[in-house]
């Protein structure tokens, strides 16, 4: 399917949720999308930003992935299935840390990645990139704390544009923007993790490195995704998703108005990786 009957498609299907979408893909120089200058809510798709920098920094000799860093009680973040498996003062690897962040967006795990690369080094990165209009947290715990301490606050995980989103993995992906074949490998090997751990398939062996996110505390439910498919003839479609929606207290997702404007954003999605695949 061409991109920009792409474009239409998913901008119909998507027509209920009015302004509260975006979207972008682009493929060569070809570059779609609905309010993909505007700024959203991503959550911890933000994660691939500092997947990005480890990969760069392990590659320059900077780190080492082997590295055992250590697990504190006051380390733990909620939302970290795989470090939550282990005691306080375990070590792991610093790369099984960089994977659990991708593979099921461990909380604490990425704060130990982020800790070791510096977050103003993933920032440099992305300036570097020219992503003028995204802003990440210095840790997920940081966004925790200021929720808790601060009633009534619009928890801010990742705020940034769907053509940042895809302009970070064309760069990434496609143009080799990390500097040298090894960071670009053992980045792709780190955005491999959320298909595998989920066993998604794709047509025609296309390959997928992507990195989602889910933020729900109220006042906002924000779902967003960011990630580029590489086709078996090497052609590189970069892609980026957004839905935020007010999240009034007390709400769930299920068998309340949010449920509808989620699963139609779902249905959207769906329709809109497989025909980016190429099925």
């Amino acid at each position: 399917m061409r991109l920009d009957d792409w474009r239409d498609r998913l901008q119909e299907m998507w027509a209920p949720l009015g302004d509260q979408c975006a979207f972008a893909a682009q493929r060569a120089d070809e570059r779609v999308g609905f309010q993909e200058t505007r700024r959203f809510e991503v959550g911890s798709a933000f994660k691939a930003f500092v997947a990005a920098e480890y990969a760069r920094q392990v590659a320059s000799g900077a780190l080492d992935p082997d590295m055992r860093v250590t697990i504190q009680a006051e380390d733990r973040v909620d939302s970290s299935d795989m470090l939550d498996q282990l005691l306080d003062g375990a070590t792991i690897p610093l790369q099984e840390a960089a994977e659990a962040m991708i593979a099921v967006s461990d909380n604490t795990a990425t704060d130990l990645v982020m800790r070791a690369v510096g977050p103003d080094r993933v920032r440099a990165l992305l300036s570097q990139l020219g992503l003028r209009g995204t802003t990440i947290p210095d840790s997920t715990l940081s966004i925790y704390k200021r929720f808790r301490d601060e009633p009534g606050w619009r928890p801010v995980a990742c705020l940034t544009t769907m053509d940042d989103l895809v302009t970070f993995y064309t760069a990434v992906v496609r143009d080799g923007a990390l500097g040298s074949d090894a960071a670009t490998d053992r980045f792709l090997d780190l955005m491999q993790q959320e298909d595998l751990i989920q066993g998604a398939t794709w047509p025609d062996g296309a390959r997928c490195y992507r990195k989602s996110g889910l933020l729900e505390p109220p006042p906002q439910l924000a779902m967003g995704m960011g990630g580029a498919f590489v086709s078996g003839d090497g052609e590189v479609t970069a892609f980026a998703f957004a839905l935020n929606l007010p999240f009034p207290e007390d709400a769930e997702i299920e068998d309340s108005p949010l449920e509808p404007a989620a699963r139609t954003f779902s249905e959207g999605l769906r329709f809109a990786m497989r025909e980016l695949a190429g099925g």
